[in-house]
């Protein structure tokens, strides 16, 4: 029997309507939108219906966690269970709500103070990214430790599969090695953020948030998980409330290493495992179709696809 991996999808996958008729017929996900909406103080299925309202880091990440953690009580009522998870970055925390490491409340407060802190950061440090497509690791490493030496700041961010990586830092830095990428034939694909995510940038304000984490609670998590920092399973030694001080900021400026989050899913579970991603878009299921060539992959996003995923999982409605 194949094991089952949810992958809990980050910001930048948001659209608008998501969610929408998941709202609409199954009470369950509403009950998650009204009482994320109550506790933040903001109406998110009326931010779901609005591009332009998405496109603000703070509704963005509050949406996402709330169209991803819906989808997962929904599955859980259907007696739908993983045996381990992940999320890319943002969805990392929906992870951590899922596995009950935190609360639904304390997870939506560290989203908004998470937001806030990289909002502050973008606008202390300016910062773009791009996606690098068709390039090995190495090359890319290379161009910007080379660029890094000349024109500013410039890191790889995200090894999200084979042979695409995103690059994130300063904006000449960063616009310099797409250059460099262009003039090598590379394809390059500036994306539509707000500021260097994943890298140092996003240090500006992280004693705020450190603070912040003192306040709340973590508990030994009920799933097993696996780590963007590592790409791992996550080792919390003796302390885990220590632990996560350290982590949740280190999270928000280092990379994330997706592919060897999914290679490692794989290896421990004996390559048969069935990948569900969870959320808004298709981007998590594309990463993990080039990382492993036969994976079995399904995504869950709207009533469609869930009611998909119940006749793959053989659940009669």
């Amino acid at each position: 029997m194949k094991k089952i991996a949810f992958l809990f999808t980050g910001q930048g996958a948001q659209y608008a309507q998501m969610g929408a008729d998941l709202y609409e017929k199954y009470e369950i996900f509403k009950s998650v939108f009204e009482k994320a909406s109550e506790h933040l103080k903001m109406d998110l299925n009326n931010i779901c219906k609005d591009a332009a309202k998405l496109s603000k880091t703070d509704n963005a990440q509050a949406a996402i966690f709330a169209v991803s953690y819906g989808i997962y009580k929904l599955l859980e009522k259907q007696n739908i269970k993983p045996d381990c998870i992940a999320g890319f970055s943002l969805g990392e925390i929906t992870a951590f709500a899922a596995s009950e490491m935190l609360d639904f409340k304390s997870a939506l407060d560290l989203i908004s103070k998470r937001g806030n802190v990289m909002q502050k950061a973008c606008d202390y440090k300016p910062g773009t990214m791009y996606s690098v497509i068709g390039a090995e690791d190495k090359f890319v490493e290379e161009i910007c430790e080379s660029v890094s030496k000349t024109n500013g700041y410039v890191i790889p961010a995200n090894y999200n599969c084979k042979n695409q990586i995103t690059i994130s830092g300063e904006t000449a830095a960063v616009e310099r090695a797409a250059d460099i990428f262009t003039e090598n034939k590379i394809r390059v694909i500036k994306l539509n953020v707000a500021g260097a995510y994943h890298s140092r940038l996003m240090q500006y304000a992280q004693n705020e948030l450190t603070d912040f984490l003192k306040s709340l609670t973590f508990n030994r998590p009920k799933i097993k998980l696996y780590s963007n920092l590592t790409g791992k399973e996550f080792d919390y030694g003796e302390n885990l409330q220590s632990f996560m001080l350290g982590y949740i900021p280190a999270q928000m400026s280092n990379p994330v290493k997706f592919r060897d989050e999914i290679e490692n899913i794989s290896s421990d579970n004996g390559g048969d495992t069935l990948y569900v991603e969870i959320g808004a878009g298709r981007a998590l299921s594309g990463f993990t179709k080039k990382t492993l060539e036969n994976a079995a992959v399904t995504n869950i996003q709207n009533t469609q696809t869930f009611e998909e995923a119940l006749q793959l999982f053989h659940v009669k409605q």
